[in-house]
């Protein structure tokens, strides 16, 4: 078995607006639950701001110390957060545009159909929303005795309908889905250019961790819509790696946890998007594990990222497609009633479980043996 004394963790978090200290809060207390089944006690630092938009903090355990380095762009995903009803519908709009008219959701539908479910979600929504507003208004303002009073009656129960939608939409994270997915087209269509220096600054401190000597593991970690963000980040830092024994003995490890890739690599215009994929899908040095669950709507479950959009993968290289079998880490009756909390779904794969399994995020991050090692023991 092997172990390692030092490792470096980097991890990329998908498009959610909270920051750091979320990211933060929400280890330690799941490592302190996650302990009481995998024994594995981690001592979590206080939290310290670094340079580009990067936070870290100290893994501590009896046989092993963990630098976690928090890569942050939650100020980009602010700065294109729709909120008023006009940026809602802007998003709407381009979701039409670009993904319903020219037909490209029957492309998602293929990989996933789960997906076009979910796309559709925020569309149909909307659209029950205001009929259903419309309606109830009428009908309301229709019993007023005042004819001339039923029109800016309605008018007015209209909008206070369409507020208390838009609170429910926020509720059920309807419009966090037609968010990301607006997003992807802007940046699959070469309109978010903020991200490129971005990504660079994620490219330089991954490189700088795999070039340092002292790390026996370097562990990047990437959720959601955070994966497609490491795509061309760790492309660019493995090119700056000019010694090929750092990357020997599966010493550096990507993690993507329910990767909705396709988002940006099915785009006509995404092709340096994909030129990264493959480069990443033919490095046979890098240990590429996918965990995505078939229960997770907001993910594209089991499917090769690589080879999804027409690239290819070198033998023996590429993502391990895995499943973290979420069903068997819970029990039955608060499995039953995940399951019924989608967007808690989609944020499992960074919490405690109830019982031990293959899958454990805690002993990847912070673990003595090498993530090599435990997917050896436990499968």
């Amino acid at each position: 078995m092997a172990r390692i004394k030092q490792r470096q963790v980097f991890y990329i978090h998908g498009f959610d607006p909270r920051g750091a200290g979320h990211y933060h809060r929400l280890y330690r207390s799941q490592s302190a639950l996650q302990a009481k089944v995998n024994g594995l006690h981690i001592d979590v630092s206080a939290r310290k701001r670094g340079e580009n938009h990067s936070h870290c903090w100290q893994l501590d355990t009896e046989h092993c110390q963990t630098r976690y380095n928090y890569l942050g762009w939650d100020d980009i995903v602010r700065a294109h957060w729709a909120r008023g009803w006009l940026q809602i519908i802007g998003d709407l709009s381009l979701f039409l545009w670009v993904y319903i008219l020219p037909g490209h959701i029957l492309s998602y539908a293929k990989a996933s159909p789960k997906q076009l479910m979910a796309g559709l979600y925020p569309a149909f929504y909307l659209l029950l929303s205001l009929l259903f507003s419309v309606w109830l208004a009428t009908s309301l303002a229709g019993q007023l005795p005042w004819q001339m009073a039923q029109l800016p009656a309605g008018l007015v129960l209209v909008a206070a309908l369409m507020h208390t939608s838009k609170h429910l939409g926020n509720k059920l994270a309807v419009f966090w889905l037609l968010r990301i997915y607006a997003f992807s087209a802007r940046w699959a269509r070469g309109q978010m250019p903020e991200l490129a220096p971005r990504i660079h600054s994620f490219a330089s401190h991954m490189a700088e961790a795999i070039n340092d000597d002292t790390n026996d593991e370097v562990v990047i970690v990437a959720h959601s819509v955070g994966t497609m963000m490491v795509v061309p980040a760790l492309a660019q830092a493995l090119q700056q790696v000019h010694n090929p024994n750092r990357l020997a003995h599966q010493r550096v490890v990507l993690i993507t946890l329910g990767h909705c890739i396709p988002l940006v690599s099915f785009h006509a215009a995404a092709a340096d998007f994909r030129t990264a994929l493959q480069q990443l899908g033919h490095n046979k040095r890098l240990l590429w594990l996918d965990y995505t669950a078939p229960t997770d709507g907001a993910c594209f479950p089991l499917l090769n990222p690589v080879t999804s959009c027409g690239q290819s993968c070198a033998p023996h290289a590429g993502p391990r497609l895995l499943s973290p079998r979420f069903f068997t880490l819970y029990h039955p009756a608060r499995y039953k009633k995940l399951r019924r909390a989608w967007y808690t779904m989609h944020f499992l794969y960074l919490m405690a479980t109830d019982k031990p399994g293959p899958y454990d995020f805690f002993a990847f991050t912070a673990g003595p043996e090498t993530i090599a090692s435990q997917l050896k023991e436990r499968t």
